[in-house]
């Protein structure tokens, strides 16, 4: 074993475990929902099976990158996806509600049969504002749910801090304070 306090040489590889994808991807900028690292993990995994029968459990950067762009979106998120989501999300509210598994009745009255619904008129107001207290709890119960660790290790990474003020979060403040773009009133 390679521990830290080892003076045997170093053995590197060149290759990366499979489980690190995730990580890696993140590093660059790309949040890959689980079922995306999944499909991934698998594509690499199962890439030599069909003419060798051998399962890999690592990648090399040749792999790696080619992973990267295959499955990366072509263009980073900017400013005005974001106003136009929370935009989007605040004319959804008037008493309507999203199924968040795809099964069931999607945007609708709530009462969709496949899991668990999401009450915008709750959650957003006129002014294209999300309650942080709501959007937390969502964040940690529904669809790819969050743990709280790892909801504050994102928060940390993102503001330096484990949680943010409770109250209207709006796209201005989220842009500011959450994602840290800049010259957000120069641009306007």
């Amino acid at each position: 074993s390679q521990g830290e306090n080892t003076t045997a040489p170093r053995e590197v590889s060149g290759r990366v475990p499979l489980s690190e994808i995730p990580n890696l991807m993140r590093a660059l900028g790309y949040y890959p929902s689980e079922a995306q690292v999944s499909n991934m993990v698998n594509e690499v995994k199962y890439s030599k099976y069909t003419t060798t029968g051998e399962v890999l459990d690592s990648v090399d950067l040749p792999q790696f990158i080619q992973l990267y762009v295959n499955h990366r979106p072509i263009f980073g998120v900017d400013k005005p996806q974001v106003e136009e989501a929370f935009k989007v999300l605040s004319d959804a509210a008037a008493n309507q509600s999203l199924n968040l598994d795809g099964a069931g009745e999607g945007v609708g009255s709530g009462t969709g049969k496949g899991g668990p619904s999401f009450d915008f008129a709750s959650t957003f107001n006129d002014m294209s504002a999300v309650d942080w207290a709501e959007l937390k709890e969502k964040l940690l119960t529904t669809g790819e749910s969050l743990s709280d660790d790892d909801l504050k290790v994102c928060l940390r990474a993102l503001t330096g801090s484990d949680e943010l003020p409770d109250g209207p979060l709006t796209a201005e403040t989220f842009i500011d304070q959450v994602l840290g773009f800049e010259d957000y009133e120069a641009d306007e």
